[in-house]
């Protein structure tokens, strides 16, 4: 049932519920009217909820046989007159003023019409009565059309209308955030304050993922491999019960802010920790808590817009490049079928061949678009899928050895080292010539590495003004990764690419 009908139900039961009142009230004689106009109600219910007619067209016959009652049931038709008001409501809602004119056009014509042939005398209190209900239905025709002009503008522009004074608003505050956006930033903030008040072997910020696990954000610098293991099964404790968790010198504090927990401070402190001194830290600490719940929203549209841009993008291409360039390809079979020239048969092969790579290259493309870290994927079964792909579109045997242990990265390092490391293989793929292709894959959070080699004979170091290596160290510096590009050597074939992040020695 759709918005029309139901507000059409909803009017033709309440002006009964009324007309069945005020028939009561009147007397006996005004009961067959009314009788007879709940019988055309409940027809044209009946018929509505079939939707094999139009709301229009069903209004336009309800609003005739409502008008020939009224003529019919003279001089006791004030139970029926008011009737006139629902059809021309009904067609106002549903087509606009052209639904009313219809209606009311159909009523006027009636009702004159009838009169003349039935009643064939003046009267003036029917005259009058007629004429009040046809203009009072025209006025609330009237204002049914606005509203559903109204309504329909609503429904398509009241998010886009939301979206711009959100953003106004947000480029009028931006100014002002004395912590700007950057929830990595503020997450270091709020561990140094904290050591400053506990000092502290290792700190972390823990942050719940779209499944429910913990992740963390950051962690303190200098935190070895592993050497928190135990954080995130105790974050996950004090996310659930909303509480500190106190485990001898082992402290996990919640952040909260609009009372929402947002993070939980995980700290290995030096000296044994009281629950007087952790709900001061906790009381210092409200002041980032806020912060921070700014700068994760602000990450979650941010993100969702990238993924939504470049699931349009990859729709664009293939759409549209791609299916154009697949179509030259059957005007080059067509040429080749009709050529005899063997030296012209020969450049037509090599341009069909030119074709298909290129088309391959764009399915590649679009694949690298849509390719994104699921949320309970990580960061190697990501990797993993990805060059399942290459090996399956190509004629490289890829090698993938796979060694995470421990809680994940923080997603913004694992979405850039997974972007540098497809665009490692995708050069691969394109340029080098391999046979094989290695890729190692290293997560000992905070800390990770990963390798891409191959033993091509083609150089494909890139150059240094190119623009797949500027996006690349852009992205290793975006995440304070170090990023090594090793070139083809006498003794050992092929590039080497190196993404290493949260390195001890850094």
């Amino acid at each position: 049932m759709t918005n029309v009908s139901r507000d059409a139900l909803a009017a033709r039961v309440f002006t009964l519920a009324a007309l069945t009142s005020l028939a009561a009230l009147a007397g006996t004689e005004y009961l067959t009217g009314t009788l007879l106009v709940v019988l055309v109600a409940i027809c044209s219910i009946a018929v509505s909820l079939t939707n094999r007619v139009s709301v229009t067209t069903v209004a336009v016959v309800e609003g005739a046989v409502v008008a020939t009652l009224v003529v019919l049931t003279t001089p006791h038709q004030a139970t029926v007159t008011p009737y006139l008001v629902i059809p021309a409501l009904i067609g106002a809602m549903d087509r606009g003023l052209t639904g009313l004119a219809r209606v009311t056009a159909t009523e006027f014509g009636l009702l004159l019409v009838l009169w003349v042939g039935l009643i064939q005398r003046w009267d003036r209190e029917m005259a009058s009565s007629g004429f009040t209900w046809l203009a009072t239905a025209v006025g609330i025709g009237v204002m049914g059309s606005a509203l559903r002009r109204a309504a329909t503008t609503t429904d398509a522009d009241a998010p886009y209308r939301s979206a711009v004074g959100l953003i106004r608003r947000l480029e009028a505050l931006s100014g002002k955030l004395s912590g700007g956006l950057d929830a990595v930033g503020i997450a270091e903030q709020v561990m140094q304050e904290a050591d400053s008040l506990v000092p502290s072997r290792n700190t972390g910020i823990f942050v719940r993922t779209h499944n429910g696990s913990m992740s963390p954000l950051r962690y303190s610098v200098g935190t070895q491999p592993g050497a928190m293991g135990w954080a995130e099964p105790l974050s996950a404790r004090c996310w659930e019960y909303g509480a500190m968790m106190l485990r001898e010198r082992r402290v996990a504090i919640p952040l909260t802010a609009n009372d929402e927990i947002i993070a939980v401070l995980v700290l290995d402190t030096i000296q044994d920790i009281d629950a007087g001194a952790a709900l001061e830290l906790r009381s210092r600490l409200a002041r980032h808590a806020v912060q921070l719940q700014a700068a994760l929203l602000f990450g979650q549209v941010r993100d969702t817009a990238m993924s939504q841009e470049r699931q349009r993008i990859a729709r664009e291409v293939h759409d549209g490049v791609a299916q154009d360039v697949a179509s030259l390809g059957y005007l080059v079979d067509n040429l080749a079928a009709t050529s005899a020239d063997p030296a012209q048969q020969e450049q037509i092969a090599q341009l069909r061949q030119e074709l298909t790579r290129v088309v391959t290259e764009l399915r590649h493309s679009i694949f690298d678009l849509r390719h994104e870290i699921a949320a309970g994927a990580g960061l190697g079964e990501s990797l993993s899928a990805y060059a399942n792909q290459v090996s399956a579109t190509s004629s490289m045997t890829v090698h993938v050895t796979l060694d995470e242990k421990g809680p994940r990265l923080p997603s913004d390092v694992e979405y850039e080292m997974l972007r540098i490391a497809q665009e490692a293989m995708s050069n691969a793929r394109k340029h080098s010539g391999a046979a094989n292709l290695w890729l190692r894959c290293t997560v000992r959070a905070p800390h990770a590495e990963i390798e891409v080699g191959d033993d091509g004979t083609n150089a494909h170091t890139p150059r240094a003004d190119s623009q797949g290596l500027k996006i690349m160290r852009e992205r290793s510096r975006t995440i304070g990764a170090e990023l090594i590009v090793e070139e083809p050597v006498a003794e050992r074939p092929g590039t080497r690419v190196l993404i290493r992040v949260g390195s001890p020695t850094r």
